[in-house]
C-alpha cells in the first residue's frame, strides 16, 4: 500500500491525493526516501472505504519487480502513527507510504511488523500539478480492451467468466457442505459487505442452517421470532434492535435456546459510520425473512423453484425485504450469489433447465449501483453512454479489474 504525510506548505490531504492519482505521468522514476527508484504504473483507485485511500496500485522497481498494493495519503510521514495506522490490520497491505515531506522517516511501520516505504512528493509536486489531468494509466492488457470495435461483447464475456468463476467456488462448497450450508453461507456473507463480512461468516459458522432448519415446524409467528433471536443472539447486537423488532421478547427467546458457542461481541463489527440501513443487526433481520420463507423446501430448493417459476424478478422479490434489505442490495445479492449458486446447485444435480434459467436471468438484470471498481473501469476504459450497461457488463469490468489492474502481466 501507499500512504501520504502530514501539514506541509499549501497542500491538504486531498490536493496530495489529486497529486498522486497523477504520479503514472512522470516521465522520471520516483525515489523512496531509501533510495530506491520506482515507476507508478498505476497509481490504485481512490476509496472512500475505510482503511487505505487508494486500492490496487501498481509499480514497478528500478530492478523491474512489480510491486502491487494499496496507498495511504498524509501530508507528512508522522500522520500515519497519529491516525493510528500503526495499530490497524487495514493498514497492513499498504507497500509504499506517500507524503509530502517525510519529517525525517525513511519507512513507515505496520501492524504485521513489516515496513512500508515512504516516498515523498514534494520535489515533484509543481510538475504533477501542472501535468494533463485527462490521461489515464495505461496497462497493456486495458489499452488492448479499450482500443476494441465491441467492447461491450469483451464485457459481455468477462460477465460469464465471472459468472463461471464463482460457480465452480460453489460447487466446492456444495461438495464440501450440502446445498442449503453453502448458499446460506453466501448470503450471508453478501450481507456483511466488505466492512463486516468477518463477523457475519463467523456468525454463519456458529449458527448453521442446520440449526435455524430444526423451527420449521414452529407456528409462523413463533418461527420468525425463533430465527432473529438466535442471529442476533448470537452476533451480539440485541441491544442494538429498535423497540419494533421488541428486543426484550428476543432476549427472553435467545436465552431458552441452546448455545453454539460464544456470541460476537459489538467490537466484532465495524459499525462506526455505518449508516442506519446498513447496519449489520438490520441486515441480520432481513436474513431472518429470507430464511422464513424458506425452511419448509430448504434454501436451495426454494431458490431453484422460485427462479423457475418466476425468473429473475421473483428470484429479486424473495431476497428483498424492506426496510432490511431493498430492492438494490437484493439485486447485488442475486446477481453475485444466487444465480452462481443456481448456476452450480444446477450442474450438481444434472438440471439443464435450471443451469439455462440462472445464465439467462443473469443476462437480463438490469444495471446495478456503480461501485468503487466499476467507476474505475469506467474511467480507465473510457466507457462512455454508447455502451449500455447491465449488471453482466459491470460484473464483466470487475472480472476485467482484477485480471489485468490487480495482476498485470506488466514488462518494463
Amino acid at each position: 500500500m501507499l500512504a501520504v504525510a502530514e501539514q506541509p506548505a499549501s497542500y491538504s490531504e486531498d490536493a496530495l491525493a489529486a497529486l498522486w492519482s497523477r504520479a503514472h505521468t512522470l516521465a522520471d522514476t520516483l525515489i523512496t526516501e531509501a533510495g530506491e527508484r520506482m515507476r507508478v504504473i498505476y497509481p490504485g483507485r481512490r476509496s472512500a472505504r475505510a482503511g487505505p485511500d487508494f486500492r490496487d496500485a501498481v509499480l514497478i522497481t528500478e530492478e523491474g519487480r512489480e510491486v502491487h498494493g494499496d496507498v495511504e495519503i498524509h501530508t507528512s510521514a508522522p500522520g500515519w502513527y497519529s491516525h493510528g495506522h500503526h495499530e490497524d490490520a487495514n493498514y497492513n497491505g499498504v507497500v509504499l507510504h506517500v507524503v509530502f515531506s517525510p519529517k525525517g522517516h525513511a519507512d513507515t511501520r505496520m501492524k504485521s511488523g513489516m515496513n512500508a516505504p515512504v516516498l515523498a512528493l514534494e520535489a515533484v509536486a509543481d510538475e504533477l500539478d501542472d501535468c494533463d489531468c485527462a490521461e489515464t494509466p495505461s496497462l497493456p492488457t486495458l489499452e488492448a480492451i479499450h482500443t476494441s470495435a465491441d467492447v461491450a461483447s469483451l464485457l459481455d464475456a468477462a460477465g460469464d467468466a465471472r459468472l463461471q468463476a464463482k460457480s465452480r467456488g460453489f460447487v466446492l462448497e456444495i461438495n464440501e457442505m450440502g446445498d442449503d450450508e453453502a448458499l446460506y453461507r453466501g448470503l450471508m456473507d453478501a450481507l456483511g459487505y466488505a466492512t463486516n463480512r468477518r463477523p457475519f461468516r463467523v456468525l454463519a459458522h456458529r449458527v448453521p442452517y442446520h440449526t435455524l432448519s430444526q423451527f420449521r415446524n414452529e407456528p409462523p409467528a413463533t418461527r420468525i421470532l425463533a430465527i432473529k433471536a438466535m442471529l442476533l443472539g448470537a452476533s451480539g447486537l440485541l441491544s442494538r434492535v429498535d423497540d419494533a423488532e421488541d428486543p426484550s421478547q428476543l432476549r427472553r427467546l435467545y436465552r431458552r435456546m441452546p448455545r453454539a458457542g460464544k456470541p460476537l461481541s459489538e467490537k466484532d463489527w465495524r459499525l462506526f459510520r455505518v449508516r442506519p440501513s446498513n447496519h449489520p443487526a438490520q441486515r441480520i433481520i432481513g436474513m431472518a425473512h429470507i430464511l422464513d420463507g424458506c425452511l419448509n423446501d430448504g434454501i436451495a430448493g426454494t431458490f431453484a423453484a422460485t427462479l423457475s417459476q418466476g425468473g429473475a424478478k421473483a428470484l429479486t422479490a424473495r431476497l428483498e425485504h424492506r426496510p432490511y434489505i431493498g430492492r438494490g442490495r437484493a439485486r447485488d445479492i442475486l446477481i453475485n450469489i444466487a444465480l452462481p449458486f443456481l448456476h452450480a446447485h444446477a450442474a450438481e444435480i444434472g438440471d439443464a433447465m435450471l443451469s439455462d434459467a440462472a445464465q439467462a436471468a443473469y443476462a437480463a438484470v438490469p444495471k446495478l449501483q456503480d461501485n468503487e471498481i466499476t467507476r474505475e473501469m469506467r474511467h480507465l476504459l473510457d466507457i462512455g453512454k454508447a455502451v449500455k450497461m447491465t449488471a453482466r457488463r459491470q460484473q464483466g469490468m470487475i472480472h476485467l479489474y482484477k485480471a489485468t489492474v490487480r495482476h498485470p502481466l506488466v514488462k518494463c
